[in-house]
């Protein structure tokens, strides 16, 4: 199975690399706060160990030649000599009473002199930047953990996105809920569609992105995501989808980008889920199935998400929306799994391509880059 060729994963993570950047690691470095926000665990977790070690291994070497400087290692065990850190006789002890200074734990045998010149400027200093090292490296580990990126995890996209009539006009649908008894507020949703494109000069963009609008019933792009909510594109003039044939969802190629905003209710915070469809994943003469029922047991909406990705054929017209709205009579050339003579061999293909998203062969979504320019030239 080829993998999905799209600007984005199905989870909504980025699926683009980024290449001839010049001093790369410097610009990240002089970003650093958000560079290291950024980093994976593993990484996280050896700078806070390694950031700590090396602290204690820094103040121990000047314990150690503190003590060696003075005599203490030399005149050990002689109780008429008075060392800067009492009964300090190796570099391992040094390191001990580092780490029980830095992490103010409280002196046990080992301990320092307050009458050797050198002991309490650095006893004081290792103080005060283990103070300083312990808020930036637990603060940013705290912050790393609070991210409110992980809340995407329970917002949940469906597998497929429909076009179906509705309204007498066709709609996009793709269906968004949030599985959390804590809900998301403030939200609201936006999308792109993708693709390639050629301007009057000729010239190619490959990626160029079109705007998708999406409504909440009639709420504009505000969601109220208590339950899961249909949300709908209404194909019209000004959609970039208003020529969209179900011949073009087998041969386009094309990516659909929906992201969805909100506040997260106990934190205040931002959060963005973000996924993507590709012309395959779409499927033309259908619509979501009904999630919801009234429990009369116990007086209550419940929402099945079993059905969450279900998907009904639905009576829809097997021409664009620009005929649709040219000739209001083709309402009736409808695209419908009851009656298999009105189904094209082609709408077929992509019936059985689309209903099988999980074991689908995919092919590229955009073209290259020599495609584009051997087209161009064609034109």
């Amino acid at each position: 199975m080829k993998p999905r060729r799209t600007l984005l994963r199905k989870e909504g993570q980025s699926n683009i690399a980024y290449r001839g950047i010049q001093k790369k690691k410097v610009k990240f470095l002089k970003d650093l706060y958000v560079t290291l926000l950024d980093l994976k665990w593993r990484w996280a977790m050896l700078i806070l160990f390694l950031g700590f070690f090396l602290s204690y291994f820094f103040f121990s070497i000047l314990y150690f030649l503190m003590s060696y400087t003075h005599g203490d290692i030399t005149h050990a065990g002689d109780p008429n000599f008075t060392p800067c850190i009492y009964r300090l006789d190796s570099y391992w002890d040094a390191l001990l009473f580092s780490i029980e200074t830095q992490s103010t734990i409280g002196y046990g045998t080992i301990y320092p002199n307050a009458d050797c010149a050198g002991t309490l400027p650095v006893v004081y200093l290792q103080i005060t930047c283990g103070f300083l090292l312990e808020t930036v490296l637990l603060g940013f580990i705290f912050v790393k953990i609070a991210r409110p990126k992980h809340r995407r995890h329970t917002l949940i996209f469906s597998r497929n996105a429909c076009i179906c009539l509705e309204d007498q006009h066709l709609n996009l649908q793709i269906r968004v809920g949030d599985i959390r008894n804590s809900h998301l507020i403030d939200c609201h949703v936006y999308g792109a569609l993708v693709k390639r494109y050629v301007c009057q000069e000729k010239y190619v963009y490959p990626l160029f992105q079109h705007e998708i609008e999406f409504h909440a019933h009639n709420m504009k792009d505000k969601v109220f995501l208590i339950w899961p909510m249909v949300l709908s594109h209404k194909i019209t003039k000004d959609s970039p989808l208003y020529t969209l044939t179900p011949e073009d969802l087998i041969y386009d190629k094309f990516e659909l980008i929906v992201v969805l905003e909100g506040t997260i209710e106990s934190t205040g915070e931002m959060v963005q889920a973000r996924t993507s469809f590709t012309s395959k994943e779409i499927l033309w003469g259908h619509r979501f199935t009904r999630v919801e029922e009234y429990d009369e047991k116990t007086d209550k909406w419940c929402i099945n998400f079993v059905r969450f990705n279900n998907v009904v054929p639905s009576k829809t017209p097997k021409c664009n929306a620009k005929d649709l709205t040219e000739n209001p009579e083709r309402v009736h050339e409808v695209y419908t799994e009851e009656d298999p003579v009105e189904i094209d061999q082609l709408t077929r293909q992509k019936h059985t391509l689309a209903t099988s998203v999980d074991t689908l062969d995919t092919d590229a979504v955009y073209s290259t880059a020599s495609e584009d320019d051997q087209r161009v030239e064609d034109v």
